[in-house]
């Protein structure tokens, strides 16, 4: 049984804090850059259903650092354009309430092509993308 994948050659990858949409076996993925890691993340809100990588954009997030907000250097969370609940790309986590989390898949690098398998990712998430790259 064949498994279904995208192949995306390195130089077609979105910039650091971009979305490239991608389809891998029927299914709508969005494919981000965070950092030197890459993650594949489902197009779905599982909020509300809504098209989370495709209508959504990453952000950055606050934190507090010396007794004031400070934005995070990256844009690590994916912000979902009908509630604006935000899901941090890496865990797949929701900020707002986290007990929800968006579906992530399987990112590798294979010689030239990135490779996206609907497959749940087997390191923590993030290990085994674009570092170094």
């Amino acid at each position: 049984m064949s498994r279904a994948e995208a192949r995306i050659p390195l130089d077609e990858l979105p910039d650091r804090g971009e979305i490239r949409m991608i389809a891998v076996g029927g299914h709508s993925v969005g494919l981000i850059r965070v950092g030197d890691e890459l993650h594949a993340v489902a197009d779905r809100c599982p909020h509300r259903g809504a098209p989370l990588c495709s209508g959504g954009r990453t952000v950055r997030g606050i934190r507090y650092g010396d007794g004031a907000p400070e934005r995070g250097a990256e844009r690590a969370l994916l912000r979902c354009p009908w509630h604006k609940w935000d899901f941090d790309v890496a865990s797949g986590r929701c900020v707002v309430h986290p007990t929800l989390r968006v579906r992530r898949y399987r990112v590798t690098v294979e010689g030239e092509h990135a490779v996206v398998r609907l497959e749940h990712p087997v390191a923590p998430a993030g290990v085994g993308g674009m570092r170094g790259r």
